[in-house]
Order: structure tokens, then sequence, then C-alpha cells
């Protein structure tokens, strides 16, 4: 009778708990509350749940990427192990150590930088326009690209430019002329009809073909296809050696609207304030003039170096 009695007991205790609300009891200035809670499925959490490679996302160092091109005189070359070198390649790395960023540099058509066409204006290349880097190497600050891109400060002078073509050419009056540019370079339709001193400055849609490459253009001279070739000095006077092709005229003329050459980045890229200043801790330590110097040595044979003065 014990036992059953003991039995009935627990079934009642046992009711009367399921019966009850889950909560907990908060006392609120002697009041005591009850507070409903919802019953939740049990979760069992272990150490796989973390997620780490989100937080280790968060604490790598960020790279920047930065265009070089295949072939401008003694700023980018092959040397004879055909690796990439020049001056450019020296001068990213000296800055990106002083700015204490990590830059990689990534050769690619310039034409993906800076694109255009027979009678259009210059438009944003699309590695730089759809992000596939941060920078561009070496880009003349022109008044047309301003408007598209945004500049460092400059490491180097306003360019050179010259017409390039076979003895006799006159480079003061290329009215009716043939005239080949290489697409994308600051030495367009723009900046020949800027050059005040040439008649026929203003050069018709019909006369103009673009060339995609150097060699392309100096092909396009030496077959006939133009009467004359238009450039940067620094890139072309080199090229034309052993050949038959001569420069014109023999004083240097200059774009106008034009400032010296620096990186390209799009207007939203935040690259060039941590460019600006690694190179001005460059500056002013005077490594950038010793670098300069050093270049001249190291990658004059391709040319000349025109850095800004420091």
């Amino acid at each position: 009778m014990i036992c059953v009695l003991i039995a009935i007991i627990a079934l009642i205790i046992s009711a009367v708990a399921i019966s009850k609300p889950i909560g907990s009891d908060i006392t609120d200035q002697g009041e005591t509350t009850s507070t409903q809670q919802t019953p939740q499925p049990a979760v069992a959490y272990s150490p796989s749940t973390y997620d780490a490679s989100r937080c280790q996302a968060s604490n790598r160092r960020r790279i920047f990427t930065v265009v070089i091109g295949f072939d401008i005189g003694p700023y980018e070359y092959s040397d004879d192990s055909g690796f990439q070198v020049g001056f450019g390649h020296d001068l990213i790395d000296a800055v990106c150590q002083e700015a204490g960023i990590d830059c990689r540099i990534v050769t690619e058509p310039y034409t993906n930088c800076m694109f255009s066409e027979k009678g259009q204006p210059e438009r944003g290349g699309i590695g730089l326009m759809e992000g596939w880097y941060d920078a561009c190497t070496g880009w003349l600050a022109s008044r047309q690209r301003k408007q598209v891109f945004a500049f460092s400060k400059p490491f180097l002078k306003p360019f050179e430019v010259y017409f390039y073509a076979f003895p006799g050419f006159n480079p003061f009056n290329i009215t009716g002329k043939k005239i080949g540019l290489a697409s994308g370079w600051f030495t367009n339709e723009a900046c020949i009809a800027g050059l005040d001193q040439v008649a026929g400055r203003k050069v018709p849609p019909s006369n103009v073909f673009h060339a995609q490459t150097l060699d392309e253009l100096l092909a396009m001279i030496q077959n006939g296809t133009v009467d004359a070739g238009f450039g940067a000095g620094y890139a072309l006077n080199t090229k034309i050696s052993g050949t038959n092709i001569q420069r014109f005229p023999s004083d240097p003329i200059f774009c106008k609207n034009a400032a010296g050459g620096g990186m390209m980045t799009r207007k939203d890229n935040d690259f060039n304030s941590k460019w600006n200043e690694g190179f001005e801790k460059l500056v002013s330590s005077g490594r950038f003039k010793r670098l300069c110097d050093e270049a001249r040595t190291k990658h004059g044979h391709r040319g000349e170096i025109n850095c800004v003065d420091a």
C-alpha cells in the first residue's frame, strides 16, 4: 500500500510540472513577475562551428596590383633572359617599400589602361575601368585623362614628342598627310591639334591611322601606310635605330595641357594617397634622386630617363 501511495504522489507531481509554463522569475522592485519563453531546439556548439576564414580574411594584408607595359624605352622592357625590367619596376619596388604596402606588378596591354580610336576622344581602358587592377604606371596627366581618372604626384617630367618619317618630311606642315598614332597614348589627335607651330594640325579622321603597338606604328611608317608617325621620344627614339626613319623636328615639342607622368587610377581608388606618402618619403630621404641616377646607368641604353627634379 505504501508503494502504491508513493507512485500516485509521483504521478501528480509530474502532471503539475508538465502543465507549468517554461519561464524565469524576475524580481523588479520587490515584485515577482514571470516571463514566458518559447522552447528552443538545442544547438550543439563545437570548435568547428567557428568560421576562422572570415576572421583571417578581415586581417589579411591588402595587395595592390600595378600595371606595367611591355616595351617603353628605359621604363619597361625585357632583359636578355626575358624578364621584365626597367625604371618603372625599380620605382614601384622603392615607393611601395617606403609606403609599407604590398604591390604586385602586372604586365598588361596599354589599351587596357586607356583606349582611343580615330575621330573619338580618349576613354578609359577596360582593365582600369573594371577594377582589374589598382593603378597604371607612368601615365601622363593630360586634360582629357584627368576628366576620367585620378593621378598621383608626377615622378616624370612632361614628355617630348616628335613626328617620325623618312628624310625630307616637313613637321611644320602636315596638311593632307596621313598620320599614324599609337592607340591609348597621349600623343593623339588632341595633342597634334594643340601644336600651334604646325600647319594642318587638325588632321581629319580619314587621315588618321591607329596602331595597337609601337612596333605596329613603325611598320605602318615603313610600308607607306602613313606619311609619318607621331609619338613620344623616349619610347620611339631607340626603336628607329638601324632604320632610315628619322624624327622631326630637331628641337623637341610638347603637348599642351599635359603634366608629368605618374600613377593613374580610378577616382574611387585610394592607391594614390598611399603611393604619394611613399613617394614623398623616397624624395625627402634623397633615395629618389639616387634611384634616377642609378637608372640612367642601368637602363640608359634604352633611352633617356627624365625624372622630376628632387
